[in-house]
């Protein structure tokens, strides 16, 4: 729950996830009389969403909007309970995500899948957001946030319904998942890759997308603000076909997606390298910011469904 004013206006409220920070921001944007939030967090992180933003000297009754990079549950997840407890906040949303943020319910289902009985504990509650509540973007437009004008860009590759805002006159990208997971600490980018929707072509005009933008700096939801933009976006598709290729040659060679997971988990710890020395939380963080499981599951859909690999038999029922 703690906040850090970063820029003129904002504030990155640290929601402390799991016990841990730096993981998982929220991006409070401020004007005297409203506020808006890039990103929610999950509905586990609420309490400390609030108590950040009181610690930043503001009311959360205050909040009008809200903006999200895309529907996964660490970024959007609170938003349909922050709804209930004030409904005129607005939430803004790409097109695609819009029917799942009105009902989770398939999202949730899915999440259950790969989280079990960890659901409530990581997730809390995922609530729906009345559809007058939602409002769908469109690619190109402005929004006006707290003061701040905000231009929408959609941004495929970690999600189909991936948006990022791009701040023009603070000349700030708030990157979702699209600009990669870096700890403080570390040069390390991390492209967090999961299914069902993983699209690394897709990703590369993202990242061009961002990079043609020519920010300053770089809000990433997890891991904060970053300055050496160019250096950073530099990694991204170079990290993410290291690990595109792991994965293809171990599933060639008939890994299972523990091996796999593993294998992933090694080559992280390797890229953070001496960081891990001076900060003994920080593969933890990278870790929980984005398991190597994820990437593992997202390579394995992404290459079974190119017909790089052989497709896992489904067992029978």
């Amino acid at each position: 729950g703690t906040a850090t004013r970063v820029d003129e206006r904002i504030w990155a409220i640290d929601l402390g996830f799991q016990g841990w920070d730096r993981v998982v921001y929220a991006y409070l944007l401020t004007a005297p009389d409203e506020l808006a939030l890039i990103e929610t967090g999950p509905t586990s992180t609420l309490p400390a969403l609030y108590a950040g933003i009181e610690a930043a000297g503001f009311d959360p009754a205050q909040l009008t909007r809200i903006f999200v990079s895309h529907i996964h549950l660490d970024h959007s997840g609170g938003a349909g309970a922050i709804v209930r407890q004030q409904p005129d906040v607005q939430v803004f949303v790409h097109p695609i995500g819009a029917p799942h943020l009105i009902d989770p319910s398939r999202l949730v289902s899915s999440a259950g899948r790969l989280y079990g009985d960890r659901m409530d504990a990581l997730w809390g509650e995922v609530v729906p957001v009345p559809e007058d509540r939602v409002i769908p973007l469109t690619d190109g437009e402005t929004q006006e946030a707290a003061g701040h004008v905000l231009s929408v860009l959609f941004s495929p590759g970690h999600a189909s319904h991936h948006v990022a805002y791009w701040e023009p006159e603070l000349g700030a990208v708030f990157t979702g998942d699209v600009g990669g997971v870096r700890m403080p600490g570390s040069d390390y980018v991390l492209p967090p890759a999961p299914p069902p929707d993983l699209a690394p072509d897709d990703w590369a005009i993202s990242t061009e997308r961002l990079r043609q933008a020519g920010p300053r700096r770089l809000y990433l939801t997890h891991g904060g603000p970053f300055d050496d933009v160019s250096a950073h976006l530099e990694q991204l598709m170079p990290n993410l076909a290291e690990v595109e290729e792991i994965c293809r040659s171990a599933m060639l060679g008939g890994a299972n997606d523990e091996a796999v997971t593993d294998l992933l988990q090694t080559h992280t710890e390797r890229r953070i390298g001496a960081a891990a020395t001076e900060d003994a939380g920080i593969v933890q963080r990278y870790g929980w910011a984005s398991p190597s499981v994820l990437s593992a599951l997202g390579f394995r859909r992404l290459l079974s469904r190119r017909g790089d690999i052989p497709r896992q038999d489904r067992p029978a029922s």
